[in-house]
């Protein structure tokens, strides 16, 4: 199954939004803001781990007015009821769970610009919730569409930042940049290399492509919800393993991972509570193996770029302890698949998608088999279980 092409959802929504509002279609403007993969550097981007990200042909989309107003009013074919508030005066709530994405681009956009006019939209998902950075994607959708609203002109790390800043200070996940700067600098037929330290994101060229292989997309039938998840958890148990091996080699404090040189872990690593210890051997060996994918994907070795990405999510697994036990499940059949190079998880495993690289010829079977293999393992999803065929795309942009 192939995602619906992005002009004709484009097309579909503007007739909606137009029919249902009565605005005139000379004065709708449209978004998309694609979901993004992360092949390797699993949670470690809030850590200063360097990461490898890409967008894909699945995308949130926004239909919007411009208003003369501060008011902002807003639909969704996913999810019930409207969004409204006030630029001027926004409030502790929405009154509606998904209204606290755009309350918090909202926020974090105050913070630095005159909010004078907001914006009438609607918008449509293509796979909310399903752990490919949706919240990132539904979240630059609205600080595009608001800053356009009020001709303000910011740059891609500004994005990139008040994405940090909307998620971290008014959503209360503890993330790094992984995941909006894979949106923001998503380019087609590349994989971005993420040094979140620097910050700095250096597109690398796909030498194959769709005639080498397939991306293929399999969703486990739950939703997650990382910040009700563990992940927050997590993410103070690496900055409790930065302080103990700063302090263990007498260096000084570190709030993350990566300002620790990889020999004090090799040297002090065993005296840390096991716990995190393994949160800590997990990092440095996912950050190996963001090298060695740098090396294959330059080299055109998707072979071994696959295997590291099943190494990737085994670590995940034993080392950073994450993964509900359907996700996990699914995982296994994906990366076993015949014709699958590898396959992890996406979005920490608490529910979600599961992507994986197929051999291009077989790539349609190895989906086929997966549904099938999966649904019958978990008949208690089978109705929302799917896999798709993707592939790279842009990154967030006006139609």
């Amino acid at each position: 199954m192939e995602f619906p092409d992005i002009q004709q959802q484009q097309r579909i929504l503007s007739d909606l939004f137009a029919n249902e509002t009565g605005i005139s279609r000379d004065d709708i403007s449209v978004i998309v803001s694609p979901y993004r993969i992360c092949p390797l550097g699993a949670h470690i981007d809030h850590q200063g781990g360097p990461v490898l990200g890409m967008t894909i042909n699945a995308s949130t989309l926004m239909a919007f007015r411009v208003e003369d107003t501060p008011r902002v009013r807003l639909k969704s074919r996913n999810y019930p009821g409207t969004v409204k508030f006030d630029l001027d005066d926004i409030p502790e709530s929405t009154g509606s769970f998904w209204g606290v994405y755009p309350r918090a681009a909202a926020l974090a956009l105050k913070e630095r610009c005159d909010l004078r006019r907001g914006i009438t939209g609607l918008l449509d998902g293509m796979l909310p919730g399903c752990g490919l950075s949706s919240s990132a994607s539904v979240l630059l959708t609205y600080l595009h569409a608001l800053a356009k609203a009020n001709d303000l002109h910011l740059s891609a790390w500004d994005y990139v930042h008040l994405n940090r800043r909307a998620e971290n200070g008014f959503i209360g996940l503890n993330n790094g940049i992984l995941d909006q700067s894979s949106i923001v600098f998503g380019r087609k037929g590349h994989l971005l290399h993420i040094d979140t330290v620097a910050p700095k994101v250096t597109p690398l060229a796909d030498r194959h492509g769709e005639n080498e292989y397939r991306i293929i997309v399999a969703f486990s039938g739950y939703s997650r919800e990382l910040t009700t998840s563990g992940y927050n958890s997590r993410v103070e148990e690496c900055r409790m393993a930065a302080h103990e091996l700063a302090a263990l080699a007498g260096e000084p404090v570190s709030d993350v991972l990566s300002g620790i040189d990889p020999s004090v872990f090799e040297r002090y690593g065993e005296q840390l509570d096991p716990l995190i210890r393994r949160r800590a051997n997990h990092f440095f060996g996912e950050t190996r193996r963001v090298k060695d994918g740098l090396a294959a994907w330059n080299s055109g070795d998707i072979k071994t770029f696959g295997r590291l990405m099943n190494e990737s999510c085994r670590s995940s697994i034993e080392q950073y302890e994450c993964g509900i036990p359907a996700v996990c499940d699914l995982q296994q059949i994906v990366s076993s698949a015949e014709g699958v190079y590898g396959a992890r998880f996406m979005g920490g495993g608490f529910g979600g998608c599961v992507v994986g690289l197929a051999k291009a010829t077989q790539a349609a079977t190895a989906a086929g088999d997966i549904a099938q293999s999966y649904r019958s393992l978990h008949p208690e999803v089978a109705e929302k279980a799917f896999v798709y065929l993707s592939r790279s795309d842009d990154g967030v942009r006006f139609l």
